[in-house]
């Protein structure tokens, strides 16, 4: 018996992951800025709230409203989610906000942090979890062991106490291979999935890979996509 699939919500992707994301577990979508990870995200929470899922949102770059606007952009009306609470935004700015002032920086508590997610995520019911970005979550001044331990308390947190299926977004930096602003590392997330933009013949072409998916068969080909209104990120058939 194979473990239960959760549906991304991007048209073409699941039948290419057994179905789509393993239920109950976290997943990177790594890519530069501009490559469509927020509406990858929006697209995997929608796609549960049309199922009757509930959801949250973490907005960590931006505001709420500015999720809205995007959704909205590609014809999406989020706010009646809102307003039926099944979709929780919540702005992160307020856990950076108190470390600005003192001169030191006090470092975001992920335990704390999740504990407050978890407990919106329980009251809610919700299914479905996205952090857009994790980075600033869990980047430490102090080394690179310290931001890998909170990545490592993030994920097994995130998994232990509240059971929905995640998506952790992260800049990648261009020309370092695997290299997630940040640390996130790949291994302690159960898949990832890359988005790019490729030089093809003179144009460029929109990219979406599978990099890995813990327990699923995967064909490391790049998919090309376009983000169309209304459907979001559309993978083309590959020829």
């Amino acid at each position: 018996m194979g473990k239960k699939r959760v549906s991304t919500g991007i048209p073409g992707l699941d039948p290419l992951i057994e179905g789509g994301f393993p239920q109950g577990k976290s997943f990177l979508i790594t890519g530069e800025a501009g490559t469509g990870k927020t509406i990858f995200c929006i697209q995997f929470i929608l796609k549960g709230l049309l199922e009757g899922e509930k959801a949250v949102y973490v907005a960590v770059d931006e505001k709420p409203s500015d999720i809205l606007e995007e959704a909205a952009s590609l014809g999406w009306d989020l706010l009646k989610f809102i307003e039926q609470k099944d979709l929780l935004i919540l702005d992160a700015s307020p856990l950076f906000s108190s470390r600005m002032g003192s001169g030191k920086e006090k470092e975001v508590d992920v335990q704390k942090t999740v504990g407050d997610l978890a407990s919106y995520v329980k009251r809610m019911g919700a299914a479905r979890v996205v952090i857009d970005p994790v980075g600033p979550l869990i980047l430490s001044r102090d080394s690179s062991a310290r931001a890998q331990e909170h990545v490592r308390t993030l994920v097994h947190s995130l998994q232990d106490n509240m059971g929905t299926t995640n998506l952790l977004t992260s800049y990648s930096i261009p020309g370092v291979a695997g290299a997630g602003e940040g640390g996130v590392e790949e291994f302690l997330v159960a898949g990832a999935v890359i988005l790019g933009v490729a030089r093809v013949q003179n144009r460029l072409v929109r990219t979406l890979l599978v990099r890995k998916m813990r327990g699923t068969a995967i064909d490391l080909t790049e998919h090309q996509f376009n983000i169309v209104k209304e459907k979001g990120i559309v993978l083309k058939p590959v020829l």
